[in-house]
């Protein structure tokens, strides 16, 4: 996993990059509310971003927080 910060697979298996330990605590929430998403809607439809929204409603900010760290984070 290099430029990704989890994935899901399609049997369920999650996995989240090593390197989201360095990010902030309610980042790494959304990472893993996204990739438990997936588990229910293995797209980025409506319905995946209606359950993300539903479990943490204020996740834009948080992924445009992460994207914006993420080249510094995954070579640090």
């Amino acid at each position: 996993m290099s430029r990704q910060w989890g994935n899901c697979s399609p049997s369920g298996e999650i996995m989240i990059n090593p390197h989201l330990v360095k990010a902030p605590r309610n980042c790494i929430d959304y990472v893993l509310i996204h990739e438990l998403a997936h588990l229910r809607h293995h797209d980025h439809g409506s319905r995946f971003w209606n359950l993300v929204e539903s479990t943490i409603p204020d996740w834009r900010p948080q992924k445009r927080k992460l994207d914006g760290m993420a080249e510094f984070l995954f070579v640090t």
